[in-house]
């Protein structure tokens, strides 16, 4: 299955950033807005002291609406962000059906690049649910998760592809 391009969108400058938070079964998320365009997203991986805010009603429709099902097509406004390469390969990872994973060394080699170069680029990522770079995977073993070789990061990788093993199986 062929996902649309990423809805890149220049966020309107006057609205305020705002954060917050939303709970999946792997694990918590904060995510950054500004006005409708959403800015980052990042796995919360010790307790924080800060408060967030749930997640708007139209943003926690969305990402239930993906985490339940296969697709992954989200239709949120995102922040303009990364290289040309990043961009690549993050259309690369959003091209790795639900279910399944690559290596480093497979999309590295489909990419004309490295491996190191590949990590780099998935290490950066923004929107680690939109663009799954938890797909990809070590030769032998998970490999990294956002620059974390250990710890709860790597739980969470391992929980997202569990997850997304079970509901490919349901199609």
């Amino acid at each position: 299955m062929s996902h649309p391009a990423l809805n890149w969108h220049t966020p309107d400058q006057q609205a305020a950033l705002l954060c917050y938070y939303y709970a999946t079964p792997a694990g918590r998320l904060i995510l950054s807005t500004q006005g409708k365009t959403l800015c980052h997203m990042q796995w919360l991986t010790s307790p924080n002291k800060q408060t967030f805010l749930p997640a708007t009603q139209e943003l926690q429709k969305q990402l239930e609406h993906d985490w339940l099902t296969p697709e992954m097509d989200m239709t949120l406004l995102l922040l303009p962000q990364g290289t040309a390469f990043q961009q690549t390969v993050w259309n690369a990872l959003r091209q790795i059906p639900v279910g399944q994973t690559r290596t480093y060394g497979e999309l590295a080699q489909k990419l004309n690049t490295s491996p190191r170069a590949l990590a780099n680029a998935c290490r950066k990522n923004p929107f680690p649910l939109i663009i799954p770079c938890h797909r990809v995977v070590a030769k032998t073993g998970l490999g990294g998760y956002a620059g974390e070789t250990t710890g709860k990061l790597i739980e969470i990788k391992a929980a997202l592809l569990q997850h997304e093993k079970m509901i490919s199986h349901e199609l």
